[in-house]
């Protein structure tokens, strides 16, 4: 338990990685208990396999909004404001598998909070009651918004914008674009369609005005593998080339450079989807 206040409970689950070159942060009120199970389940079958960083990234990215209809409402609605145009991607699905390079999904309460068991909605008790979220918005939330300065932020529902107006009023966040009344995504918001269709032309036009200001101009640089990457890569498949000349296996399991390729092959597959298939299927 991360910590516990009355009716309180905040678990700790892998939720920390930071994605500091994201261009998109999308910012719910809490994980809850569906979104906590799918990250452990993927630590738990994969902590023999991957470096702590690339695991709870991978955790991170597995869970966020899953698990229910959430992410398929999600990637409509940004769709839907033409955020994947800005993001040079064919849509903003990618943001969860293959461009995930480009987001970066937090929550106002980074662990999952539960009230006498049940999810955390944002209402009771209200946030800004509660001396416990306080401390996580400051000590947590913060200091993460303020690593990854150059993204739009995008806060699912209105509890989390009231937050992040106040962040702003108070001088704690400084982002450029923020998307406030973006609906959260959840079928249970019966007022999500309504409140996405009253603020669709606005956001687009916020995203357009941001486009010009160049919010989005490294986008494209941020789709091509960095040279240390491209480098190390090259430099493992030379030795793999000498060691298959030789006659040696480097498909037995766990060995090094099995271990090495496979997790280089993940860091590129953002970036470049048919050399991390390639990559994997050498190693089959």
């Amino acid at each position: 338990m991360y910590a516990k206040e009355g009716k309180v409970e905040v678990y700790w689950a892998p939720f920390e990685y930071i994605n500091k070159d994201a261009k998109v942060i999308i910012l719910g009120i809490t994980p809850g208990w569906t979104q906590m199970e799918l990250a452990f389940n993927y630590v738990r079958h994969h902590i023999d396999e991957e470096e702590y960083e690339h695991l709870i990234s991978k955790a991170k990215n597995h869970a966020s909004f899953g698990g229910t209809t959430e992410r398929k409402n999600l990637i409509d609605m940004l769709d839907g404001i033409d955020l994947h145009k800005f993001l040079n991607i064919n849509t903003c699905e990618q943001l969860f598998n293959d461009k995930h390079s480009l987001l970066h999904t937090t929550s106002v309460l980074r662990y999952p909070v539960f009230i006498d068991g049940e999810n955390y909605s944002g209402s009771s008790p209200k946030l800004f009651s509660q001396e416990i979220f306080l401390k996580m918005i400051d000590e947590l939330l913060v200091p993460e918004l303020n690593q990854v300065k150059n993204a739009v932020i995008i806060p699912t529902g209105k509890v989390v914008s009231d937050v992040l107006r106040y962040l702003v009023d108070v001088g704690k966040i400084s982002h450029e674009l923020i998307l406030f009344n973006f609906p959260h995504p959840s079928g249970a918001n019966g007022h999500r369609r309504e409140q996405y269709e009253n603020n669709k032309n606005t956001f687009k036009e916020l995203l357009i005005a941001a486009g010009k200001r160049g919010q989005f101009q490294e986008t494209n640089n941020q789709l091509r593998p960095s040279e240390e990457q491209m480098s190390e890569l090259i430099k493992h498949l030379k030795i793999i080339g000498e060691e298959l000349k030789r006659g040696n296996d480097l498909k037995e399991r766990d060995s090094y450079y099995e271990k090495r390729l496979f997790h280089l092959a993940d860091e590129i597959e953002p970036y470049d989807h048919k050399i991390a298939l390639v990559i994997k299927h050498l190693l089959r």
